[in-house]
């Protein structure tokens, strides 16, 4: 948990840095989940071309699971936060392409319906590429898509004896370390 909060300071202070050298930009934005784990978030102006923002999620019930296809046997309690920092080719916040990384924490608590628990803290590495839209009232739409890595800090599992084997496979697969694609749509609106 320390490192999370030491994640989370840093965060704050390169943002507060940023904006003392930047314009008062700011852009809101929500990443809709498929699994009703929507992510809340904001990007804030560093330069002409570079954006640097905040993504997450506290403690959201679903049977989201940490890639690939869900479980119906499976509840998550997941939690993230990201980092992203955007390079647009374009410039920040108007029509064009961008890069993107994004570091962060995600924890997920997978229970069972017959009684297995599982907790698992990943550090989360991703590249993006993609394409942003940018209207005069603020509205904007980004469209994205890249690789996403996964690396196991730490995990716990608890399976009962009489647990089913797709059940103790899915929780196997999403306890581990992963590399996996993933696209997105985000949409925000700038202040």
């Amino acid at each position: 948990m320390k490192v999370l909060y030491q994640l989370m300071l840093a965060v704050v202070l390169l943002i507060s840095a940023g904006q003392c050298y930047s314009s008062n930009s700011i852009n809101v934005v929500v990443l809709p989940d498929l699994f009703g784990c929507h992510q809340l978030g904001g990007e804030f102006e560093l330069n002409e071309n570079n954006t640097l923002g905040v993504l997450g999620r506290i403690n959201c019930s679903s049977d989201r699971p940490t890639y690939g296809a869900k479980n119906d046997d499976v509840e998550n309690e997941f939690s993230r936060i990201l980092v992203p920092w955007r390079y647009s080719f374009n410039g920040i916040f108007t029509d064009g392409y961008f890069l993107q990384t994004l570091v962060g924490l995600e924890k997920n608590k997978f229970k069972t319906t017959l009684g297995s628990t599982s907790k698992v803290t990943f550090t989360n590495l991703a590249v993006h590429a993609g394409y942003q839209w940018f209207w005069k009232n603020g509205f904007n739409i980004t469209l994205l898509g890249g690789i996403a890595y996964l690396h196991e800090n730490n995990s716990r599992t608890n399976i009962v004896t009489t647990e089913e084997t797709h059940v103790v496979n899915f929780i196997d697969k999403n306890t581990k370390t992963n590399i996996h694609g993933g696209a997105g749509v985000i949409v925000g609106w700038l202040f």
